[in-house]
């Protein structure tokens, strides 16, 4: 065992905890949670791998506090543990046998602990989430990505909005006809607005103050919804869609029960215990799987579940979100879904009767309302945020990445296939016009012989 003195002695005698953490093989997925014990802490938390470390962080600042010593157990569990076969096994062992004092790492509060340990003061409150494969991303070239900045009901209210429109300004103009206004058919009516929609000019232009008002209205109102098109339709052609497997707790229960999905566990966490107890039906639906339809798969680390979900797509990992973000900003090929589950807290978990735990959860409350514990809770998010691996991620799995390239022919397509729906469509309207016009020709020709 390695003594290791947080800060200085001070006025009282030193006292010295036991303190037992995670072996190094956890370390390097959770770096914020666990840290990398050295014989010198005080290098070791200028050490950017443990710079998140707030446990640690904490325990430094407890020992210059309350003068404390403490004292790493060398150790071989590789995980918290829990209640088997009648024994507690992992972490949980070695504080039942007091073996040691305290567990360095922060702990789910949980009533299945309190027979053999305590707790401190809440540290942060966190919630469970999912972790999944990266889903693929959709993009959709041909003719529908020009209709992709709107969905269908605003499209649809455009074309109504095109009709009613043309309904007023064709009853308008026959109203002010004593007037001098204008005269339009229905059809011409209608065309007008469809006309200041696609930023056309207008053959005729009204006479009436009314008509043109009514039009002038139009076009800013065009102009605007034009802007809101360009918006959408840039970020249509620069990022492509995800499609996620599942967006709620319910389609994540119908695909565990139907399509063989499974569900993943990290042995350390209590995760199935909260699905285990839960009262809400979609997650009773997915208890049962798990324990009945034995589709529940349970790993002994996080890296693990990550390995496990990246070979088989048709599995989910469970567990607290923390690590889960550790996972998804160090590697592209997982991410968070959506959905997230119930919160708990995270505490320091101690050996029952510990007698410095009031002292603990005291200076803990003193360190909450200083904005210390939040301060690195901030550190860590940004750190994540601003990971260079991440941004890595993004630029080789979905090809967005920070260079601009210039789009290529099957991303321009859309544009030949409105220009050839559009070049279809008027060679149809002029052969329709020509028929018209040659009916027309025909009708004369046999008047004029009828009067002869």
């Amino acid at each position: 065992m390695t003594n290791i003195s947080l800060e200085s002695h001070v006025n009282n005698a030193t006292k010295t905890i036991k303190v037992a953490t995670i072996s190094s093989s956890i370390i390097a997925v959770k770096p914020w949670l666990y840290g990398q014990i050295q014989t010198n802490l005080s290098k070791a938390s200028k050490s950017s791998e443990n710079k998140y470390d707030l446990v640690w962080s904490i325990l430094k600042e407890l020992g210059r506090m309350l003068n404390i010593k403490y004292e790493i157990v060398n150790h071989t569990e590789k995980q918290l543990g829990n209640f088997e076969n009648g024994t507690w096994t992992g972490l949980l062992k070695l504080l039942k046998n007091e073996e040691v004092d305290i567990l360095g790492i922060p702990t789910e509060v949980t009533f299945d602990h309190l027979d053999i340990a305590d707790y401190t003061k809440p540290l942060f409150q966190s919630d469970y989430a999912i972790l999944i494969r990266s889903p693929n991303t959709f993009t959709d070239n041909t003719f529908f990505i020009l209709t992709a900045a709107f969905n269908m009901t605003a499209w649809t209210m455009v074309a109504a909005l095109v009709l009613f429109s043309g309904c007023i300004f064709y009853v308008i103009c026959h109203t002010l006809k004593r007037n001098n206004e204008q005269q339009y058919t229905f059809l011409d009516a209608c065309w007008v607005f469809c006309s200041i929609f696609l930023q056309q000019g207008l053959w005729k232009t009204p006479n009436s103050f009314t008509g043109r008002m009514f039009v002038s209205l139009w076009w800013l109102w065009s102009i605007t919804l034009l802007a809101i098109y360009s918006g959408g339709m840039l970020m249509t052609l620069s990022s492509g869609r995800e499609r996620f497997p599942f967006y709620t707790l319910d389609e994540l229960a119908y695909l565990v029960q139907h399509s063989g999905y499974k569900i993943v566990t990290e042995s350390s966490s209590s995760s199935h215990l909260y699905i285990k107890d839960s009262l809400k039906d979609n997650l009773k639906k997915i208890w049962h799987e798990m324990s009945i339809n034995k589709k529940w798969i349970n790993v002994s680390s996080f890296q693990d579940g990550k390995d496990l979900i990246i070979n088989q797509p048709r599995t989910v990992l469970i567990a607290p979100r923390e690590p889960l973000l550790v996972l998804a900003a160090s590697d592209c090929r997982v991410t968070l879904a959506k959905q997230s589950l119930s919160s708990f807290w995270c505490s320091i978990c101690t050996r029952k009767n510990f007698p410095f735990l009031k002292e603990f959860s005291e200076q803990i409350e003193l360190l909450l309302q200083s904005g210390f514990i939040q301060k690195i809770q901030r550190e860590f998010h940004v750190f994540l945020e601003s990971s260079k691996k991440d941004m890595m991620c993004r630029q080789n799995l979905h090809g967005d990445g920070l260079t601009e390239t210039p789009l290529n022919l099957d991303e321009a397509q859309g544009v030949f296939w409105l220009w050839l729906l559009g070049t279809t469509f008027s060679c149809f309207v002029f052969l329709l016009e020509m028929i018209t016009q040659w009916k027309k020709f025909i009708r004369r020709s046999r008047s004029t012989v009828t009067r002869l």
